[in-house]
């Protein structure tokens, strides 16, 4: 009360106008020595306090129901992108490299398995038509199956090279992986391409290859450029052989074709 007194005299002498002031710190003295004035004063102050906390209790509650609002959003948005990450999983594509002991070092490709190449025999009508990934560690069936002829059975036997190109040489078995993309819902082989079309991932390019023109059809696969072997394995057993293709003018129009030439391929995913 002194302090307030003082600041009031001080201004008081910065105008110059003492008497008026004199008259002011009485009126200021008697305010303050009037009860009712305090009174009033101290409730008043007491209204502002409550109107502010009420103020505060509001703004409070509303930033609460923000948050929980917020906090349901995110949720929400976490369960949108768990159940679009489980479709993405769900997905994907699948393709088998063919000669290869591993997966292409693209992102969103693993390995899945790899294998033993295996198919039908060159010189056998019969069989699959098509080429299949054996894994290195089969599971035997837990029974046995009855046939009319004691050899009415189909054969699948393993795959060699008939050919010799870095570091693979005649007669090595051939290797496969079969490998999975992620981020993608379909894969596939392009003959006489090394390149993939517009918004489409390469995976590997090779050549095409398939039996000797003169022995049992098999499938067109494509051959990884650089192909491994299967160490241990220079031995003539036969089997389901790998010979490269050539082009052949005719219906196949040259050009854009050349006539004699080893055919190119690409596997693409999306």
């Amino acid at each position: 009360m002194v302090f307030k007194g003082v600041i009031v005299f001080a201004a008081c002498l910065f105008i110059s106008r003492q008497q008026t002031c004199i008259g002011m710190e009485r009126q200021e003295r008697l305010l303050l020595s009037d009860p009712q004035a305090v009174q009033s004063q101290i409730s008043t102050l007491i209204q502002k306090v409550n109107a502010l906390h009420t103020e505060m209790n509001e703004e409070v509650d509303s930033l609460k129901t923000q948050l929980t609002n917020q906090n349901k959003e995110m949720s929400y948005l976490r369960g949108q992108i768990s159940a679009l990450s489980q479709q993405l999983n769900s997905q994907g594509s699948t393709f088998t490299v063919w000669g290869k002991n591993t997966c292409p070092k693209v992102n969103g490709t693993e390995m899945v398995y790899n294998g033993i190449t295996g198919g039908k025999h060159f010189t056998e009508p019969g069989n699959g038509a098509n080429t299949l990934c054996m894994p290195h560690d089969p599971e035997k069936l837990p029974y046995d199956v009855s046939v009319i002829n004691g050899d009415d059975f189909a054969h699948l036997y393993g795959a060699e090279y008939q050919f010799s190109i870095h570091r693979v040489h005649i007669q090595e078995d051939v290797p496969c992986a079969v490998c999975r993309v992620k981020m993608a819902s379909s894969s596939v082989m392009i003959p006489g391409k090394r390149t993939c079309p517009t918004y489409w991932r390469k995976q590997y390019a090779g050549f095409l290859t398939a039996s000797w023109h003169n022995y049992q059809s098999t499938e067109y696969l494509c051959l990884d450029d650089d192909p491994d072997f299967i160490e241990g394995s220079r031995r003539d057993d036969n089997g389901r052989l790998f010979y490269p293709v050539k082009s052949v003018c005719g219906a196949l129009p040259c050009p854009p074709y050349e006539n004699n030439i080893l055919v190119s391929c690409v596997v693409c995913s999306r």
